[in-house]
């Protein structure tokens, strides 16, 4: 495994989103494409959801990303199954920048069966953690881990979320923050877009489709490269 960069609170490298936090990293590890650091959250979107995706969350996730990333937005997610790893793959897809926010150290591939795509992210953005490297997965980790996530992006879109759930936690994080809350609508009856479906009621913006998501960032699908 290559060695990771150091980012100390301070460095110029350092995102500037992240001092929104009441306790910001003090250091962050870093593997892949350093370049990729998304240095400006106004340019950065958080892409989140459950674990147990349905097939229609997992495309829905793919094309909001590949849309953004053609769009020159930058994707941020967590790793995880489902959700999470569509946006990233989506992201790719398009040869876009993509960010992976570990709650491990950022040599430790999580979940291990992600470890193919924890190569390919470091090949077309960055793995980022604040854990030391070799850290593995301890209680708490993902929460720290979610409100990193949050502070990047200026936006999260919420794609399929039970209500006990780490898209839940990293969105509640986002509203803490002042930042935007936008949620991708399921079915009622499905307990996977309980969450999701809530935060809409709640005041999330609407995202019924790509039109929608761009524009919580000033921009149109006739944009797209």
């Amino acid at each position: 495994m290559s060695s990771c960069d150091l980012v100390r609170r301070g460095d110029s490298g350092y995102p500037p989103a992240l001092h929104d936090l009441p306790h910001p990293p003090e250091k962050l590890f870093a593997l892949g494409q350093i370049s990729a650091m998304p240095l400006s959250a106004e340019r950065t979107v958080a892409i989140v959801g459950t674990r147990e995706a349905t097939p229609y969350g997992v495309r829905i996730a793919s094309e909001l990303a590949t849309a953004f990333a053609r769009a020159g937005v930058t994707v941020v997610s967590g790793l995880a199954r489902g959700v999470d790893a569509a946006a990233h793959r989506g992201a790719m897809a398009a040869n876009g920048p993509t960010v992976a926010v570990m709650g491990t150290g950022a040599d430790v591939p999580y979940p291990a069966a992600h470890r193919s795509l924890h190569t390919d992210i470091q090949k077309h953005g960055l793995v980022l953690s604040e854990m030391e490297p070799g850290t593995t997965a301890l209680p708490g980790c993902f929460p720290r881990r979610n409100r990193i996530i949050a502070a990047l992006a200026s936006v999260t879109i919420v794609v399929e979320a039970p209500f006990k759930s780490g898209a839940i936690n990293t969105a509640t994080q986002a509203l803490d923050l002042g930042r935007t809350v936008a949620a991708v609508p399921g079915p009622i009856d499905s307990p996977r877009s309980a969450g999701s479906n809530q935060l809409l009621r709640d005041g999330a913006q609407f995202v019924g489709g790509i039109g929608d998501a761009l524009g919580l960032f000033g921009l149109s699908e006739h944009e797209l490269s």
